[in-house]
């Protein structure tokens, strides 16, 4: 939270104190019959609509996933179907470290699995084709990303549709516990990253997040905003740091 509060009151050009308890001061007003409550906060601050915030220069976002320890991202973060080979990759080298089959025999089982009629190989081709789905994604909010509000989830455990799909498959194909092996072969962690530029409602996101947090009231879906990269890399210059959890 001070993270975000230093930046807002960089962004709106207000002392940071000043602006926390200015912030702070506004109550909102539960049932109004115009103004839904995460808007309420701009209106405090003097703003009738949410395009006529300030916008930031850049917006930092947060990644969460899970990777093998000391994965360095040198390839920045994939969209969906540009990390599915390496994916395949991991899992094999997991599969195969565990006896539970050879290098050539997973090349012949992903080769199968294209084919197959099983129903997690049927549920796996239709994801990633379209741009819109196709990520990376990322959370304006760091908490949100490892689901410590409930309305989100905690993306360090809970693996990617596509990931699950093959696991799944392969256990019933071969009783094998491939997703719970992947998961002790690698570490939750967030790759923390800086995009150039706005992004639609991500100030108004952050000034509900602050707004809750000072008044110690339940974050809500408008209290954070996402990031998807409608298929296009993020690329290995904007990441800042990745934090090992």
């Amino acid at each position: 939270m001070e993270d975000a509060i230093s930046a807002l009151s960089n962004l709106f050009g207000i002392p940071r104190d000043p602006f926390k308890a200015t912030i702070g001061q506004c109550q909102i007003k539960w049932g109004h019959p115009s103004v839904p409550p995460e808007d309420q906060v701009l209106r405090y601050l003097g703003y009738e609509d949410v395009d006529d915030l300030p916008g930031p220069t850049a917006i930092r976002w947060f990644h969460a996933t899970r990777a093998p320890a000391g994965t360095s991202f040198e390839e920045g973060l994939l969209p969906s179907v540009a990390a599915l080979p390496k994916l395949w990759r991991s899992l094999g080298a997991v599969a195969v470290n565990a006896g539970w089959t050879t290098a050539v025999g997973w090349m012949e089982y992903q080769r199968e699995f294209e084919t197959s009629d099983r129903r997690y190989a049927l549920q796996f081709r239709p994801k990633g084709m379209s741009p819109e789905f196709g990520g990376p994604f990322a959370f304006l909010v760091r908490d949100a990303a490892l689901g410590q509000h409930d309305v989100h989830k905690d993306f360090t455990r809970i693996p990617p549709e596509s990931l699950e799909d093959i696991s799944r498959d392969f256990e019933e194909k071969y009783e094998h516990p491939l997703l719970k092996a992947y998961q002790a072969a690698t570490k939750p962690c967030i790759v923390i990253f800086t995009r150039p530029g706005d992004w639609y409602g991500a100030v108004r996101a952050a000034l509900n997040f602050v707004h809750r947090s000072v008044l110690g009231l339940e974050q809500t879906l408008d209290c954070n905003t996402s990031f998807n990269g409608t298929g296009h890399v993020v690329p290995a210059s904007w990441i800042d740091h990745v934090e090992w959890l």
